[in-house]
């Protein structure tokens, strides 16, 4: 599995650049850097679906020896490791070039992992299970829009809560983001083992 990990990380090639350019280029827009973590994770990620069923990937995969359960498996591993990457790279340029973080170091880590992982949650089985040349574009697109309005959604829900003091009255910051990973993960991990029930019945063609 780890080699279709790193198939999934190096698929893109000189396209890190473009990638890494966007990066760069929301920054100056000043946007928060858990919208651009899961922004950049949804894109790359998505870029390997796309690349893999333009090319019709799958039977390449399925005539190596590899299980749909590790290729399912991998891409779900791809995403986490996507998502580290980015945001290594965005609190690196953020400290550089803002001299510190606008949100405490963890709330980005966590709130970027919780983003990205329930909305792989969601549209990740409905790839393997749509996955067509004729709509992986559309799905694509789709995609991106739910990372970006989550990202939104995320920030101004916690900026509401905590302006209207709800979140310090019931729960401290840590505890909030904890409950909040806890959900996403578990979501993740249904979601993983829906991704391949759905992957081991579909029929490659």
């Amino acid at each position: 599995m780890l080699q279709l990990i790193k198939k999934d990380v190096t698929i893109h090639k000189f396209q890190w650049f473009i990638y890494f350019a966007m990066l760069v280029f929301f920054m100056f827009l000043d946007k928060d850097a858990i919208f651009i973590i899961a922004l950049m994770s949804a894109s790359i990620t998505m870029n390997a679906f796309y690349a893999d069923e333009q090319a019709n990937g799958h039977k390449l995969w399925n005539a190596l020896p590899f299980t749909r359960s590790e290729i399912v498996g991998a891409r779900y591993s791809s995403l986490i490791v996507v998502t580290i990457i980015s945001m290594c790279i965005v609190m690196i340029i953020e400290l550089i070039m803002k001299g510190g973080w606008d949100l405490p170091l963890w709330k980005q880590v966590i709130g970027s992992f919780v983003l990205i992982m329930l909305s792989g949650a969601l549209y990740f089985p409905l790839f393997y299970w749509l996955s067509q040349r004729n709509i992986i574009f559309i799905l694509f697109i789709l995609y991106i829009l739910v990372v970006i309005a989550g990202a939104y959604s995320f920030y101004y829900l916690y900026v509401y809560l905590s302006d209207t003091l709800i979140i310090p009255q019931t729960l401290s910051d840590g505890q909030l983001f904890g409950f909040g990973l806890m959900i996403a993960l578990s979501f993740y991990m249904l979601s993983w083992r829906l991704a391949i029930k759905i992957y081991k019945n579909r029929e490659i063609v």
